[in-house]
């Protein structure tokens, strides 16, 4: 199948599975800033945060090797699952091993406050949904994942609706409903794709796990940088703030991940592409031609929500969230840059260069540390989403530099320049509430939608013209 047709079509299988889990996360947080204090929502927002802190520990990393391996023509999947699995348990063992020594930790037991069961059965269904998810991934079986992400966000929604407003189990409510959701989604993907045939302790080939652990080891390191970077600053918000500060700074949050339901099913999509199809000297074009018509897409998008960020979160939340809004200019220009790394991540797990995202997350989230206990005490809030911001932000100019040697993408500096500029202004006359803000910020988008839309446009019809051939 030629690349950009199957780009086109992973994206649209993805688009059904991610828009509706996104959109469900959206709609639930609104929900829930009805039925729950700031206070509730802040402090299990922040158990929430440890636990995926903890699951790339747990599960070794290694469901990025089962999909990195499992797309390799002449591995053997069933001895790919159960080596997948006996990582997952065995870190798993090591947590609970952990888990009474890291409730001595002043900072820990404050954030969990008795909720160890919970956070540990929280994290080992997580890693036992992601292993089978990325398995079915890597058999191709792309409608089925499709399927799955349909039926997860409907019973995530069933059991939120049960737990926080039937049974009234409150903040504990929201961590029991992901966990029940999570547990059937695994189940089905188990049963239905008849995973339980890919299970055998006496298939272990210990060459095969070596080389997993040899790829994956370094993306536990990645993967927790990454998780301290986008999430530490909740943490940091709540020991120094208030659980009640990072209850509205996690509700405004919600707005600008909108644009990862972009951003995710492209890179999902984009992974299976660029993983399986074309030589190294014909990605170059490829991989070009893609983050032209990426970056055009999530800066529009960006746009529009910082100009109608005031509006929507005065009927989207309860009232004590609403001034969160003041935040979301600068969390959008995170969320952009954050999704422009995911995506030269992906050149890094091309060449099988983990080491490279090892680094380059280790860079950000160090910065990003620095910058939170710097910034809040100065700008509260505001500073957490500006620590975010510049953090992703070096990021992206280390790995635009270093993937150059590995694969080199046109980035298109100029355009690139003209979004971010415009953006960037775009957000200051929203924050600063200048007169005629909401017009003048309009003009911007419209700006920015006549300088990228053109790009998209003749992406798509490429993409079209080479699926009709």
């Amino acid at each position: 199948m030629d690349k950009y047709k199957r780009l086109v079509s992973n994206t649209l299988l993805f688009a059904i599975s991610t828009f509706s889990s996104k959109i469900l996360s959206f709609f639930l947080t609104a929900y829930r800033t009805r039925v729950m204090g700031t206070a509730d929502y802040g402090g299990m927002d922040a158990i929430v945060t440890i636990g995926n802190f903890f699951i790339p520990l747990v599960s070794l990393g290694i469901a990025n090797a089962i999909i990195r391996f499992g797309l390799e023509k002449g591995v053997n999947k069933r001895q790919l699952y159960t080596n997948g699995l006996l990582s997952i348990f065995v870190g798993f063992l090591l947590l609970c091993i952990l888990a009474p020594v890291l409730n001595l930790i002043p900072f820990i037991n404050e954030m969990v406050k008795g909720n160890w069961l919970w956070l540990l059965l929280f994290v080992l269904i997580s890693c036992l949904r992601t292993l089978n998810c990325q398995f079915v991934r890597a058999r191709n079986l792309v409608r089925l994942y499709a399927l799955d992400g349909i039926l997860c966000t409907f019973t995530n929604l069933l059991f939120n609706v049960l737990f926080l407003s039937v049974i009234k189990l409150g903040a504990q409510g929201w961590l029991l409903a992901l966990i029940c959701s999570d547990a059937c989604s695994a189940i089905f993907l188990f049963l239905v794709s008849r995973i339980w045939r890919y299970v055998g302790l006496g298939r272990i080939n210990t060459n095969l796990w070596h080389k997993m652990l040899m790829y994956s080891v370094p993306l536990i390191s990645a993967s927790i940088f990454w998780t301290i970077t986008n999430t530490s600053d909740k943490l940091f918000i709540t020991s120094m703030l208030g659980a009640e500060w990072n209850g509205l700074f996690a509700a405004c949050y919600q707005l600008p991940t909108l644009l990862t339901v972009v951003a995710t099913l492209f890179t999902e999509a984009w992974q299976l592409s660029a993983f399986t199809d074309g030589t190294k000297a014909g990605r170059e074009d490829f991989f070009s031609k893609v983050f032209a018509a990426y970056q055009g897409l999530m800066f529009l998008a960006g746009a529009g929500i910082i100009w109608l960020c005031r509006p929507i979160m005065s009927i989207y939340v309860a009232r004590e969230y609403y001034l969160g809004w003041i935040f979301i200019p600068v969390l959008t220009f995170a969320t952009i840059f954050s999704s422009f790394d995911n995506f030269l991540n992906s050149i890094y797990m091309v060449e099988k260069r983990s080491g490279l995202s090892l680094v380059t997350m280790g860079v950000g989230a160090v910065l990003n540390l620095i910058l939170n206990a710097l910034l809040i005490p100065v700008w509260g809030v505001q500073g957490a989403a500006i620590a975010t911001f510049v953090s992703y932000f070096v990021v992206f100019l280390i790995r635009a530099y270093n993937t150059h040697t590995l694969i080199a993408v046109d980035f298109s500096p100029e355009l690139l320049a003209l979004n971010f500029g415009l953006i960037v202004l775009e957000a200051a006359l929203c924050i600063k509430q200048v007169p005629g803000s909401y017009l003048w910020d309009g003009i911007i988008v419209a700006i920015i939608a006549g300088e990228n839309l053109r790009g998209l446009v003749e992406t798509a019809f490429r993409f079209l013209r080479r699926r009709y051939r």
